[in-house]
Protein backbone atom coordinates (compact mmCIF):
# COMPACT_ATOMS: atom_id res chain seq x y z
CA UNK A 1 0.00 0.00 0.00
CA UNK A 2 1.80 3.26 -0.80
CA UNK A 3 1.79 6.33 1.72
CA UNK A 4 -0.16 9.50 0.99
CA UNK A 5 3.06 11.12 0.29
CA UNK A 6 3.68 8.28 -2.10
CA UNK A 7 0.86 8.72 -3.72
CA UNK A 8 1.21 12.56 -3.74
CA UNK A 9 4.29 12.62 -5.27
CA UNK A 10 2.92 10.44 -8.27
CA UNK A 11 -0.22 12.78 -8.58
CA UNK A 12 2.20 16.03 -8.49
CA UNK A 13 4.44 14.59 -11.31
CA UNK A 14 1.67 13.19 -13.23
CA UNK A 15 -0.57 16.65 -12.89
CA UNK A 16 2.81 18.32 -13.49
CA UNK A 17 3.51 16.81 -17.00
CA UNK A 18 -0.16 17.24 -17.91
CA UNK A 19 -0.45 20.71 -17.37
CA UNK A 20 3.00 21.70 -19.00
CA UNK A 21 1.43 19.58 -22.27
CA UNK A 22 -1.71 21.70 -22.16
CA UNK A 23 0.50 24.82 -21.98
CA UNK A 24 1.90 23.66 -24.99
CA UNK A 25 -0.77 23.01 -26.98
CA UNK A 26 -2.52 26.17 -25.73
CA UNK A 27 0.37 28.99 -25.82
CA UNK A 28 0.80 31.11 -28.96
CA UNK A 29 4.71 31.89 -28.40
CA UNK A 30 6.62 29.09 -29.74
CA UNK A 31 9.68 29.48 -26.90
CA UNK A 32 7.15 28.67 -24.30
CA UNK A 33 5.80 25.93 -26.07
CA UNK A 34 9.34 24.48 -27.00
CA UNK A 35 10.10 24.87 -22.80
CA UNK A 36 6.51 23.37 -21.67
CA UNK A 37 7.19 20.48 -23.99
CA UNK A 38 10.56 19.69 -22.43
CA UNK A 39 8.70 19.98 -19.49
CA UNK A 40 6.20 17.94 -19.82
CA UNK A 41 8.48 15.10 -21.04
CA UNK A 42 10.45 15.05 -18.15
CA UNK A 43 7.57 15.00 -15.74
CA UNK A 44 5.52 12.30 -17.34
CA UNK A 45 8.66 10.30 -17.98
CA UNK A 46 9.22 10.22 -14.34
CA UNK A 47 5.96 9.64 -13.79
CA UNK A 48 5.55 6.54 -16.02
CA UNK A 49 9.10 5.27 -14.48
CA UNK A 50 6.89 5.45 -10.92
CA UNK A 51 4.03 3.76 -12.23
CA UNK A 52 5.80 1.15 -13.60
CA UNK A 53 7.62 0.05 -10.80
CA UNK A 54 4.41 0.34 -8.44
CA UNK A 55 2.63 -2.24 -11.30
CA UNK A 56 5.94 -4.58 -10.99
CA UNK A 57 5.88 -4.29 -7.26
CA UNK A 58 2.49 -5.10 -6.79
CA UNK A 59 2.46 -8.27 -8.95
CA UNK A 60 5.29 -9.44 -6.89
CA UNK A 61 7.94 -9.05 -9.95
CA UNK A 62 11.42 -8.17 -8.96
CA UNK A 63 13.10 -4.50 -9.87
CA UNK A 64 14.72 -4.74 -13.16
CA UNK A 65 18.41 -5.31 -12.65
CA UNK A 66 21.28 -2.95 -13.50
CA UNK A 67 23.99 -3.96 -15.64
CA UNK A 68 26.77 -1.62 -15.24
CA UNK A 69 29.09 -3.69 -17.69
CA UNK A 70 28.84 -4.77 -20.89
CA UNK A 71 26.66 -4.19 -24.05
CA UNK A 72 23.97 -1.29 -23.44
CA UNK A 73 20.46 -2.38 -23.67
CA UNK A 74 17.96 -1.04 -26.60
CA UNK A 75 15.84 0.47 -23.32
CA UNK A 76 19.04 2.44 -22.32
CA UNK A 77 19.59 3.80 -26.02
CA UNK A 78 15.89 4.81 -25.98
CA UNK A 79 16.62 7.11 -23.05
CA UNK A 80 19.89 8.13 -24.00
CA UNK A 81 18.07 9.46 -27.51
CA UNK A 82 15.18 10.74 -25.99
CA UNK A 83 17.03 12.72 -23.15
CA UNK A 84 19.14 14.03 -25.15
CA UNK A 85 17.00 15.43 -27.72
CA UNK A 86 15.05 17.31 -24.95
CA UNK A 87 17.98 18.88 -24.43
CA UNK A 88 18.74 20.03 -27.64
CA UNK A 89 14.76 21.16 -27.60
CA UNK A 90 15.55 23.17 -24.60
CA UNK A 91 18.77 24.73 -25.85
CA UNK A 92 17.16 25.76 -29.36
CA UNK A 93 14.40 27.68 -26.91
CA UNK A 94 17.07 29.14 -25.86
CA UNK A 95 18.61 30.61 -28.90
CA UNK A 96 15.42 31.51 -29.98
CA UNK A 97 14.38 33.54 -26.97
CA UNK A 98 17.83 35.37 -27.21
CA UNK A 99 17.19 36.06 -31.17
CA UNK A 100 14.48 37.56 -29.49
CA UNK A 101 16.22 40.04 -27.80
CA UNK A 102 15.51 37.60 -24.92
CA UNK A 103 18.33 38.08 -21.75
CA UNK A 104 20.21 34.86 -22.44
CA UNK A 105 19.13 33.41 -19.23
CA UNK A 106 17.08 30.28 -20.86
CA UNK A 107 20.21 29.57 -22.79
CA UNK A 108 22.26 29.06 -20.00
CA UNK A 109 19.93 27.29 -18.35
CA UNK A 110 19.69 25.02 -21.29
CA UNK A 111 23.36 24.43 -21.79
CA UNK A 112 23.57 23.89 -18.27
CA UNK A 113 20.87 21.35 -18.53
CA UNK A 114 22.94 19.59 -21.36
CA UNK A 115 26.07 19.07 -19.23
CA UNK A 116 24.42 17.17 -16.83
CA UNK A 117 22.75 15.34 -19.44
CA UNK A 118 25.73 14.50 -21.14
CA UNK A 119 27.76 13.20 -17.92
CA UNK A 120 24.50 11.02 -17.10
CA UNK A 121 24.56 9.91 -20.37
CA UNK A 122 27.87 9.70 -21.25
CA UNK A 123 28.26 6.41 -19.03
CA UNK A 124 26.14 4.50 -22.05
CA UNK A 125 28.29 5.56 -24.43
CA UNK A 126 31.26 4.97 -22.70
CA UNK A 127 29.79 0.98 -22.46
CA UNK A 128 28.96 0.99 -25.43
CA UNK A 129 32.34 1.87 -26.90
CA UNK A 130 34.55 -0.26 -24.58
CA UNK A 131 32.12 -3.19 -25.11
CA UNK A 132 32.90 -2.86 -29.09
CA UNK A 133 36.55 -2.10 -28.60
CA UNK A 134 36.99 -5.05 -26.36
CA UNK A 135 36.26 -6.97 -29.84
CA UNK A 136 32.72 -8.28 -28.70
CA UNK A 137 30.60 -6.98 -31.12
CA UNK A 138 27.82 -10.25 -30.85
CA UNK A 139 28.78 -10.51 -34.57
CA UNK A 140 29.59 -13.88 -35.90
CA UNK A 141 32.72 -14.67 -37.76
Amino acid sequence: MLLLSEIGMRVGAGAAGVGSAVVAVTYGDLVVRLVAVWVAVIFLSVFTVMVVADIRERRGLPPPKIHGTGRPRAREWVYVVVFDAHMALFVYAGVLDKQRRGEGDLLVAGVLAVGMVLVLTGGVVRRWWAHRGAGTTGERP
